[in-house]
């Protein structure tokens, strides 16, 4: 979880080239054309969309008389922008969307995550995940395989609650909590473990929105999103917003910034840690009653 995730450093590194040629007004022809390597190459290096080429990248520092100090950093993204963490082999079996959210969590300071509709994947038990990855299988690709993508879940997990791994912090709203998005059985099952992952790890923080809080400014969030802090030189901050196809994946700071917002308008409308345990925990026992209560 130390490294960056590969998929930040490219936006971040594409951004960063950009600004160089904006600064030295060169347009994107005239640069490939004098570092020797083609249009398409470096539209492809200033959008993310591949594993930077090292020499393209070290051949623009050249061309521009990039500074020692700037030239470190971006250097420092290439290469981080070419890792292959453990979610590239199996994204096809795991799911895509989840190999996406794997690499976004990897190297993060903080995971902050507002859940509409469901509890979210890192706080999902296997039988939950199990029930909601088999619930809509047209979402996925041919070589999906469910049984990987609990894995792949479990395994999200460990890494995230891991000793040093990042700070999690969950809003997640009322409408999770008592939608049966699985058999009773299994949804008392996994508000039980929420409440235990947050008794056994300090590090992470869930807050209920209530159906009736009163969100300053009469915010309504329209879908659930997944705001991602990281430790590399530049600060670097990710928004992934949860839609029905596909995910979008945000990193530009005024693109950040509205979700940053809205977060902290939705924390401060939720029930304390406290309270909001107390609810799931009633929740549960609505649906069924821990052993040896009388219901």
């Amino acid at each position: 979880m130390n490294r960056p995730s590969p998929y930040v450093r490219r936006r971040w590194l594409g951004r960063e080239i950009r600004r160089l040629r904006e600064e030295h007004d060169v347009t994107g022809e005239s640069l490939a054309r004098a570092v020797g390597f083609p249009r398409q190459q470096l539209s492809a290096l200033e959008n993310g969309h591949i594993g930077p080429d090292i020499d393209l990248v070290s051949g623009i520092c050249d061309y521009l008389a990039v500074g020692a100090n700037r030239r470190t950093a971006i250097m420092e993204a290439a290469a981080d922008g070419w890792t292959r963490g453990w979610w590239a082999a199996d994204a096809e079996q795991m799911g895509r969307r989840q190999a996406v959210y794997a690499d976004l969590e990897s190297g993060a300071k903080t995971i902050t995550e507002y859940a509409l509709a469901l509890i979210p994947g890192l706080l999902q038990t296997p039988a939950f995940a199990d029930a909601r990855l088999s619930s809509d299988p047209a979402r996925h690709g041919d070589r999906f395989d469910p049984s990987a993508a609990v894995a792949a879940r479990a395994r999200r997990q460990s890494q995230v609650l891991a000793a040093r791994g990042p700070c999690y912090e969950a809003v997640i709203d009322e409408v999770a909590i008592r939608r049966r998005a699985a058999d009773p059985a299994v949804v008392a099952e996994q508000l039980r473990h929420v409440i235990a992952v947050c008794a056994s790890h300090p590090s992470v923080t869930v807050q209920v929105l209530p159906l009736d809080a009163s969100i300053r400014g009469h915010s309504a969030p329209r879908s659930a999103y997944s705001i991602y802090r990281y430790r590399d030189p530049q600060g670097s901050q990710a928004v992934a917003v949860d839609t029905l196809t596909h995910d979008v994946i945000h990193t530009e700071p005024d693109e950040v910034g509205p979700y940053l917002s809205l977060h902290s308008r939705l924390k401060a409308a939720a029930l304390s840690p406290e309270s909001s345990i107390r609810l799931l925990r009633n929740a549960a026992e609505n649906l069924i009653p821990a052993e040896g209560v009388l219901a």
